[in-house]
């Protein structure tokens, strides 16, 4: 059969406006892609997750060719300085449309064909650039060490349960029940999955029930015991085997080498990520993908990452999906060191991505487009100060030491005045 994609083409319409979900069970909200603002869901409303008023309203705009507002706002920017948008990327990915727009393009209300489930955020890592609404960790260890505001720099929890998450979650799993098999892609995300007692009920869940479409995409930080991780790749492989999925892809979250991802993944263990990542690589039934978050103290020690990928990849395809700049902290992005700064650093990227497949190129000119942003504007002494600030912070939450870590910083920060 030909491949169906997105028959609406206003200039505005995003596919995943209509095929999309994120559902955090914990948080008890929803949203359409992860650059929007998630809308609260209440018991009442949950089934109607994937269709709330603002989704729905957002979808007539898009119709209309108008951007909504509330986070497609990134995508706007993106295209209007010419640069390739996550709206645009999705257009080109084929299948993917609800089954209600075969008969009605103009339907704003519909099945999606993605669900991305957030199970809960228990985690067993600490990344800087991340939050207590993806990390328990995090949510600890705010709790532990308190409210921190100097300079404006502000570290607090920002995020709270969800009264009805027990409910929630039972609600996810009849709603998946009754559409399941129209589903074509089903995310599991954390805090971390494997780390977490709900993926038990996920992986019953799966072996309970079929959809030879399906396929099912784990995001995982890869610190879980070998023992563990073969167990449910073996769990999952049979489910293929037994026709009940079409596909596994793992996707596996490293940003740098060396001890520069040790300070800012805090609790990874390097070790382990490439034994289990090296366990991963030798199953060539999965499809195996790289996330990254673009983070400024990473892009020095980006290279050695790439090499290794490279080097371990052999003949298999390892899709890298380079990211774009972290977006929590402002102070965290690389423009705040001013154009030109890491200009070696990216030369250097770039000659080590792979650009042999049409999904490579892309990945190579985004991060080319990402390298020319960052020398548009100018320096922020202040963000370099803020950034020293925060990570003398968590130097005494965590008894680390950013100076001796990054030297390179060590020296521009006691250049700002």
């Amino acid at each position: 059969m030909p491949d169906k994609f997105f028959p609406i083409k206003t200039k505005t319409a995003c596919q995943l406006k209509w095929n999309f979900s994120t559902v955090r069970l914990y948080s008890g909200d929803s949203g359409s892609c992860h650059r929007v603002n998630p809308t609260l869901l209440s018991l009442d409303t949950f089934d109607n997750f994937h269709n709330t008023e603002k989704t729905v309203n957002d979808r007539k705009l898009m119709l209309d060719g108008q951007w909504p507002t509330g986070g497609c706002e990134y995508c706007q920017r993106l295209e209007m300085s010419g640069h390739q948008s996550d709206r645009l990327f999705q257009l080109k990915i084929p299948n993917l449309v609800p089954f209600e727009l075969e008969s009605d393009p103009a339907a704003v209300v519909v099945t999606p064909r993605i669900v991305e489930v957030y199970l809960d955020n228990v985690c067993n890592m600490s990344c800087l650039y991340c939050w207590d609404g993806f990390s328990s960790k995090i949510h600890q260890e705010n709790q532990k060490f308190g409210e921190f505001n100097q300079d404006g720099v502000v570290i607090k929890n920002k995020s709270s349960r969800h009264p009805d998450q027990e409910q929630m979650t039972e609600r996810f799993w009849l709603w998946l029940d009754k559409h399941y098999i129209e589903l074509r892609r089903l995310h599991i995300l954390g805090g971390e999955p494997f780390f977490q007692p709900q993926f038990e009920t996920c992986l019953e869940f799966l072996e309970s029930h079929t959809n030879p479409e399906l396929e099912l995409s784990i995001f995982t930080n890869l610190k879980v015991s070998s023992n563990k991780l073969e167990r449910f790749v073996e769990r999952i492989k049979k489910l293929l085997a037994e026709g009940r999925i079409k596909r596994l892809d793992i996707t596996c979250s490293i940003d740098c080498f060396g001890i520069e991802q040790e300070y800012i993944r805090y609790g990874i263990n390097l070790d382990q990520w490439r034994k289990n990542f090296e366990y991963l690589v030798s199953k060539k039934w999965i499809t195996l993908n790289i996330n990254q978050t673009l983070v400024n103290i990473a892009i020095k020690t980006i290279p050695e990452l790439i090499r290794y990928v490279n080097q371990v990849s052999g003949d298999r395809k390892i899709v890298h999906y380079f990211s774009t700049p972290v977006f929590t902290y402002e102070f965290l992005h690389p423009r705040i060191f001013g154009p030109g700064f890491f200009d070696d650093d990216f030369k250097k990227i770039l000659s080590e991505m792979n650009d042999t497949t049409v999904l490579e190129k892309e990945f190579k000119q985004n991060m080319t487009a990402i390298w020319k942003e960052l020398n548009i504007g100018t320096r922020s002494n202040k963000l370099i100060h803020q950034l020293s600030v925060y990570l003398t912070e968590l130097d005494r939450r965590r008894n680390l030491d950013w100076k001796k870590t990054f030297p390179w910083l060590a020296k521009e920060v006691e250049n700002v005045v």
